[in-house]
């Protein structure tokens, strides 16, 4: 009996340590990333290689329909794209067309574009403006959407005004009314 109950444990934690391994939901999810990563690796590489020479040109002269980007260099623009990409758990194909890269056809261009002037926003009039915090707080794609289309919440929902706890924060002007 002294022995069994060590042999015991001995098995279960083998056994546990094997199904948690070979789990196919992490598998799958690791599967789906690293395929996601080497395609928008493949489109870089690509484009990369058709640029060469024009790296450090404005994105605006060598790329067709950029608006929210410009002054940026192209190989900054490739860079965020990436990094987008990333945030967002997308292939490039997710906004473009990879045979006309300028094509608007895809609604998640325009949406894009409406993120980045939310975000320049929220970062330039709301976060710099907090001071109980300290700067500079910025946010981007990820600290919303974590690798997802979508982020996990449907925004915000009409609630009614909850009263506000004894103590808590002063409105601005000093009162609590």
């Amino acid at each position: 009996m002294k022995i069994f109950v060590p042999i015991l444990f001995l098995f279960i934690g083998i056994t546990s340590f094997i199904s948690y391994n070979n789990s196919p939901y992490e598998k799958s999810e690791a599967i789906i990333k690293d395929t996601l990563m080497n395609d928008r690796e493949k489109y870089l590489t690509f484009l990369k290689d058709s640029l060469k020479g024009k790296e450090t040109l404005p994105a605006d002269s060598v790329f067709k329909n950029i608006q929210t980007l410009k002054g940026k260099s192209t190989e900054q623009v490739l860079s965020i794209m990436n990094n987008w990409g990333h945030a967002l758990g997308v292939s490039c194909k997710f906004c473009h067309e990879v045979n006309n890269w300028a094509s608007e056809k895809s609604r998640n261009h325009l949406r894009t574009r409406e993120m980045v002037i939310m975000n320049d926003a929220l970062n330039k009039d709301l976060l710099a403006n907090m001071k109980g915090f300290r700067q500079p707080i910025t946010m981007g794609c990820i600290s919303c959407h974590n690798e997802m289309k979508e982020p996990t919440h449907d925004g915000p929902r009409p609630q009614r005004a909850r009263p506000r706890p004894e103590g808590g924060a002063q409105k601005p002007g000093g009162s609590n009314n």
